[in-house]
């Protein structure tokens, strides 16, 4: 094991052979704290066991442990480190190093690991911290005697959970509460189950109800099919009779009707004779003033009269153009005139004031009379053109005012012609009107002969309908008070059908809950009488088994470190230590010092034998630690240690002791010694 700043080691290595190995020093030199170092390696800080503070080395920052161990055939290494924090000293993930396979881990997760390689139950040492590795392998000194100063129940339930049958005591316990659970079902049930008798005979009464009224019902249906049929027959004979009546009272009304139509279509008869004949009238007048009048000629005066204005357009384009020739001419015989007068009258040239010769007067003169003579003979030949021309747009003229008189006339006669058309076709239109009147007359006088011949609404036709109707109304009663009497039984039978029903439902719930019931009852008287004896006899039986063990090795181990008669040990049934001196009984407090230190250790030794040998897979049974085991004890008690420890053949037993005499027969000796507040190791 090495120890890095735990207590008051700094950095020290320590071998543990096998065989009996004595850690030996004097009072506070560091023996314990090695101890507590392996045991911190193995389960890590423990909760009101060991804490970091009481491990940590004062005014060092960090801290550690490393464990290398043989379980089994397991070569096991294991490191845990502390870290001191603001908040205090805390335990920092370390390694598990299992035949060369390292695992980094949480404290939590190191620990799960260590539990399944020393063969643990978890479960246990999660309820009793280190419950077997404490009554087992290690106690520390000061709790060595504390086992046998318990009072009987704690002793008992540390030896249950120590040999893992408190299970027995937590099945008892268990079964107690359930039992009182299942007898707070059982009273409860048989409480539901009060009014079942009562409920049984109210359902018999709802089915007798319910039995009688399907009885009545059935006879009351049947009444209500005639009374509904009865009914049916009275209705349809009503409407016979109303539909009678009915065809009597239409064909009175339409009689009536068609006298009123052919009151009407006479008179629009008459009307349509007089229009026929005005229209006949008008129709000839029109025909005396349209007499020799063509219609097909309106195309052939309009064409001609179209032509005429045609060539009116061209002659006054003609006039136009002769006009603007005449003035153009006019012009040019002006300009000529005026070079003529000019020319006349100047000697100088107004440009290069040069004189004007005689002959150049005489040439422009002559130049521009040949164009004056020019354009008078162009002018005569106009004069004549426009002459002519004017004479041919008044002709044109002429013709085309006749030809506008013309197509007025036609446009009147056009339109007496189109009014002669449609009073034709209306002349057409009343005859045939006139013609379909006289029809429908003779339709309407042939209806209403015919509707006067049938039978009248008379006295006994209104008769015979009021009796139908009341028949009807009686029949109808009738089949409503059937109808009711019926509805009546049929919600009285779904009522008590439907209570029947919850009632049957709840006595089935009822039913389930008194086969319930039993079942309760029956598993109560089970467990109460059997399974309770069971679980008694199967841990009495264990205990007596462990008791036989115990008690012999207890027995055995403190007669070889007290060889005095006068002095007996046994244990009683809750494995109490029971003290005999001199013949009488005494109690453990009366003992000296090395008389209870005996008493302890050949308990402890005989726990730790029985643990191992009923524990088949605690891995830590070859090993066992001793804090101080020999306090009070004489010289000669100290002797017999060895032969205890001879005999507890263990590979490994660690004893830690100050007393010198116990090197003698330790196999070897480790020296602690401390110095300046720092503990080293001597081999």
């Amino acid at each position: 094991m090495k120890l890095k700043n735990v207590r008051s080691y700094v950095d020290e290595s320590i071998s543990f052979p096998q065989g009996v190995t004595l850690l030996s020093g004097d009072i506070g030199s560091g023996k314990t704290t090695i101890l507590l170092a392996l045991e911190f390696a193995v389960f890590g800080l423990m909760k009101g066991v060991l804490s970091g503070s009481a491990l940590l080395r004062h005014g060092s920052q960090q801290g550690s442990v490393t464990l290398n161990m043989l379980i089994g055939d397991d070569d096991v290494s294991i490191s845990r480190s502390l870290k001191r924090s603001k908040s205090g000293i805390v335990q920092e993930p370390g390694t598990l190093v299992v035949n060369g396979s390292s695992f980094e881990g949480t404290p939590q997760e190191l620990k799960s690991r260590i539990l399944d390689l020393l063969g643990y139950l978890e479960s246990l040492l999660t309820k009793s911290k280190s419950l077997i590795f404490r009554y087992t392998v290690f106690t520390p000194q000061e709790e060595m005697k504390r086992i046998l100063y318990e009072s009987r129940d704690e002793r008992l339930d540390i030896l249950r959970r120590l040999f893992n049958i408190d299970k027995y005591k937590r099945v008892k316990d268990n079964v107690l509460n359930y039992s009182r659970e299942l007898r707070n079902q059982v009273n409860f049930s048989e409480g539901k189950l009060d009014g079942l008798a009562e409920k049984r005979r109210e359902a018999q009464g709802y089915k007798a109800q319910l039995e009688s009224l399907r009885h009545e019902l059935s006879s009351l249906e049947e009444s209500l099919s005639h009374s509904e049929k009865e009914l049916a027959s009275s209705e349809e004979s009503l409407k016979r009779a109303e539909a009678a009546l009915e065809k009597a009272r239409s064909s009175e009304l339409e009689a009536e009707v068609k006298r009123q139509e052919l009151q009407s279509r006479t008179r629009e008869a008459g009307r349509v004779e007089r229009e026929l004949d005005r229209a006949r009238l008008e129709v000839e007048k029109s025909l005396v003033s349209l007499e020799g009048f063509d219609a097909s000629r309106a195309d052939e005066i309009q064409a001609k009269a179209l032509a005429k204005r045609k060539e009116l357009s061209s002659c006054e384009e003609k006039l136009s153009e002769i006009i603007s020739r005449k003035a153009e001419a006019l012009s040019k015989k002006a300009s000529s005139e005026s070079i003529i007068s000019k020319i006349s009258k100047i000697d100088k040239c107004p440009t290069c004031l040069q004189e004007v010769s005689p002959g150049h007067v005489d040439a422009v003169k002559s130049r521009e009379n040949v164009i004056i003579s020019a354009c008078n003979s162009n002018v005569s030949k106009l004069d004549e053109f426009e002459q002519k021309y004017k004479e041919r747009k008044k002709a044109l003229e002429s013709e085309l005012e006749n030809y506008a008189k013309s197509e007025r006339e036609f446009a009147v006669k056009s339109v007496l012609f189109r009014e002669l058309e449609d009073k034709k076709r209306q002349k057409a239109s009343l005859e045939k009107e006139l013609l379909a009147l006289k029809k429908r007359l003779d339709e309407d006088f042939l209806r209403l002969s015919d509707l006067e011949k049938m039978p009248s609404a008379s006295k006994e036709v209104r008769l015979a309908v009021e009796e139908a109707r009341k028949l009807v109304l009686k029949k109808r009663e009738s089949r409503e008070e059937a109808s009711r009497a019926v509805v009546e039984r049929r919600t009285r039978s779904d009522t008590i059908s439907r209570v029947l029903l919850q009632l049957e439902k709840e006595l089935g719930r009822l039913k389930e809950e008194e086969s319930r019931l039993a079942i309760l009852k029956e598993r109560r008287n089970w467990l109460e009488s059997d399974f309770l004896k069971l679980v008694d006899s199967v841990e009495k039986s264990v205990l007596a088994r462990i008791y036989s063990e115990f008690n012999s090795f207890f027995q055995e181990w403190f007669g070889t470190l007290i060889e005095d008669d006068t002095i007996k040990v046994w244990l009683d049934d809750s494995f109490s230590p029971v003290i005999e001196q001199n013949g009488y009984e005494t109690f453990l407090e009366n003992l000296s010092g090395g008389e209870k230190t005996s008493v302890a250790l050949a308990y402890r030794l005989a726990l730790n034998r029985v643990v191992n040998d009923f524990l088949s897979g605690v891995r830590t049974r070859d090993l066992i630690i001793l804090d101080e085991p020999t306090e009070g004890f004489s010289t000669e008690q100290l002797d017999r240690v060895r032969e205890v420890l001879n005999q507890a053949n263990l590979l490994q037993t660690l004893v830690v002791s100050h007393e010198s005499k116990m090197e003698g027969f330790a196999d070897q000796v480790i020296r602690v010694s401390k110095q300046n507040h720092t503990s080293r190791i001597f081999s």
